[in-house]
Order: structure tokens, then sequence, then C-alpha cells
């Protein structure tokens, strides 16, 4: 795994983690709200695929993550811990 959290998955599509982010510190935090947003991003592309091929459970589970990453940001965003 890279520096910045990323990998190539099994289908040869890039996959977004925290990896190696050093515990603590804002840098730390920065990263890991900013893999958020990235994860956030997919998850909109992913769920506007959904809804373009009619899959209404891909479409809920997706709209469950999001809203589970959201709360993950605003989380961040307040320096508060997520667990």
């Amino acid at each position: 795994m890279s520096s910045n959290g990323s990998s190539t998955g099994l289908n040869g599509t890039q996959t977004i983690g925290l990896g190696d982010l050093a515990i603590g510190g804002d840098s730390a935090l920065t990263s890991a709200v900013t893999a958020v947003a990235r994860v956030q991003s997919e998850i909109d592309d992913l769920w506007r695929h959904s809804m373009r091929i009619e899959n209404d459970v891909l479409s809920e589970r997706l709209v469950e993550v999001s809203h589970a990453l959201q709360r993950a940001a605003r989380l961040l965003e307040e320096d508060r811990a997520i667990g």
C-alpha cells in the first residue's frame, strides 16, 4: 500500500483507504477528511449509476453508506472520536 492509503483492487480499480496515516496530528486528520470526501464522491457516482440501471437494492445500500460517510466527515471536522 502506498503512503497515501491508495491501492489497486482485484478488478483493477483504485481503492481508497486511510492506509499509513500516522495516529494523531493535524496532517493525519486532514488526510482522513480528504479520504472520506474522496470515497463520498465515489459513492455518489455509484449511486447515480445504480439509479440509471434501476437497481433499487444497491441504491438503498449506497444511500446508507453515504449517510455513514457524511456522519464520519462531520465527526472528523468537529475533532470528535468516531468509535
